[in-house]
């Protein structure tokens, strides 16, 4: 099988594991903070329910800088960049497997199981007698949440993987084959179910601090998208349907919060709303490796940004022209064409230093990014300005404390109609996955429909998660075909230069680090996983 680009090689995997409690974000050692300690410092509930903090942020940080909207929605042709930099790669699939983009990714994923696995085979044997089983089970849940997610980026950008649960066991020989994609959803799913039941149950409303972490409805959501992956539809769709009865999660906008819109999910001061199933976490006024860099690389013009420099991606000419429709407000809140007017956004009013700041911003052409004639709006929240912006790290590039969405409400109700239309080939006019779709649709502001096809959900899922990381698996679940026909009649070019690609590959996977080519010979290899 060839990769999304045609690189053969023998590849290979360094296996991560926790030299020490440092903070360095080397593959061979991503100890995130929050790594357990030796002696008795897990004494308290409450040093067990935050033992878990650096999972949701910091072993993500080399990911989220720059590669994971690279191999995500600039591949997908969602996003565009011209051949300058690093994400021009990712636009033409010039891309090789030396770029940083892909092992950063590979290790945030695998820095983030290495570390729950330390925490996994540890923490019940760290805790003092005044930790309750409670308080225990609740952390051991999340770690096996964010092993399961961990995974499911993996599987879903290289296929076969290797499946590690306590890395000790690979300290001296991390030459290991890697496992089938059919073991590695079966151990994902394992993860999860463990998280069901351990995980806390919650019913977020407005205190949205406490809403930052999982609980076992995130587990059920995350399920019945690893279910949806599986074409296993009846149980995707019981899943969905146990967290749409439980109330616990609710759209922004939607029918039982009236006052709040789609707009209202890119404030930085709606962290962890009450849609939020689960999202990396991020501290603006923390370290370099604690924030958020998506202010810098989105916003489309330096007045925007704490930084010299912006406007690194752009959207495509394909999400310009062919997702929206005619009154969806999603649009202005994804992307930025000349005259939107933003009244959140704070903005510079000259580029010198120490210019006075305006709030209200209205985007003009000449502030375009890379030629595109527009500027991508997600995740954009302007110049620091407390509280709607939350603080800023000028030091360290800009980086801001606005939450990355991994998934959302609004995905889990558009998995539940697919699963009831249980099929890429389908249709239905159930009342319940009419419902579900038509409450997304409702809150864009375009017309609800009677019958929903595949193909209908399918689009409505590009809309609604452009820009999000999605579109690109989404594709990566078409017959091969199919996905190659939409990439392939995509305008890749600028606003003045159509551009389209050929694609000579038979998969959407990526190929695995150069990095790791020499470090273990036996990566492509393929052998059965042995569950414990």
């Amino acid at each position: 099988m060839k990769n999304i680009i045609n690189r053969s090689g023998i590849l290979a995997i360094a296996i991560v594991f926790l030299m020490s409690s440092s903070c360095s974000q080397d593959f061979l050692d991503v100890p995130a903070e929050g790594v357990p300690t030796i002696g008795n410092y897990y004494d308290s509930d409450v040093k067990v329910d935050n033992a878990s903090n650096g999972l949701y942020g910091i072993v993500w940080f080399n990911m989220n800088k720059d590669g994971f909207y690279g191999i995500t929605d600039v591949i997908s042709g969602n996003m565009y960049a011209g051949p300058y930099n690093e994400f021009g790669k990712f636009t033409d699939l010039s891309f090789t497997n030396t770029q940083s983009f892909i092992s950063d990714s590979w290790r945030s994923c695998y820095g983030a199981v290495a570390n729950c696995n330390s925490f996994i085979n540890t923490l019940p044997q760290s805790v003092g007698p005044n930790v309750s089983k409670e308080s225990l089970n609740n952390a051991l849940g999340e770690m096996h949440f964010i092993r399961a997610f961990s995974y499911f980026f993996l599987v879903r950008l290289w296929g076969n993987v290797p499946i590690i649960e306590n890395n000790a066991d690979y300290s001296k020989n991390f030459v290991i084959p890697s496992n089938p994609t059919e073991d590695v959803y079966k151990f994902i799913e394992n993860d999860l179910k463990f998280a069901i039941d351990n995980l806390k149950i919650k019913n977020r409303g407005g205190d949205y601090e406490a809403n930052a972490h999982v609980s076992s409805g995130s587990a059920k959501a995350l399920l019945a998208k690893v279910y949806l992956y599986q074409k296993k539809y009846d149980l995707a769709k019981q899943m969905a349907e146990e967290v749409i009865n439980s109330g616990e999660f609710k759209l922004l906008g939607g029918d039982a919060l009236p006052s709040k819109s789609f707009a209202d999910l890119w404030l930085q001061k709606n962290n962890n709303n009450e849609e939020s199933i689960f999202s990396w976490q991020w501290t603006g006024a923390g370290t370099y490796f604690e924030g958020n860099f998506s202010n810098t690389l989105f916003a489309p013009e330096n007045r925007l940004v704490e930084t010299t420099y912006s406007g690194q991606i752009a959207p495509s000419q394909d999400l310009i022209y062919n997702v929206y429709e005619n009154g969806d407000r999603r649009r202005s809140e994804t992307f930025m064409l000349p005259g939107d007017f933003y009244p959140n956004l704070t903005y510079a009013l000259t580029l010198d230093t120490g210019s006075p700041k305006a709030l209200g911003y209205t985007f003009e052409l000449e502030n375009q990014a890379q030629n595109s004639g527009a500027g991508l709006k997600k995740y954009v929240i302007g110049k620091e300005n407390l509280p709607i912006t939350g603080p800023f790290n000028p030091p360290f590039n800009g980086e801001s404390s606005m939450n990355s969405y991994m998934m959302r409400y609004a995905e889990l109700l558009l998995i539940h109609a697919e699963a009831i239309i249980g099929s890429q080939t389908g249709s239905t006019t159930d009342a319940n996955a009419l419902k579900s779709f038509n409450a997304v649709r409702r809150r864009a502001g375009v017309s609800e429909k009677t019958i929903i096809t595949f193909d209908d959900v399918f689009k409505e899922r590009r809309a609604e998660l452009a820009c999000e990381g999605d579109y690109y698996f989404d594709l990566g679940r078409l017959p091969f075909a199919k996905a190659k026909a939409i990439l392939e009649a995509q305008n890749r070019g600028d606003k003045d230069n159509v551009k389209h690609i050929t694609i000579s590959a038979t998969s959407l996977l990526l190929p695995y680090p150069s990095d790791d080519l020499i470090k273990n010979p036996k990566l492509t290899e393929v052998a059965p996983y042995t569950f414990k």
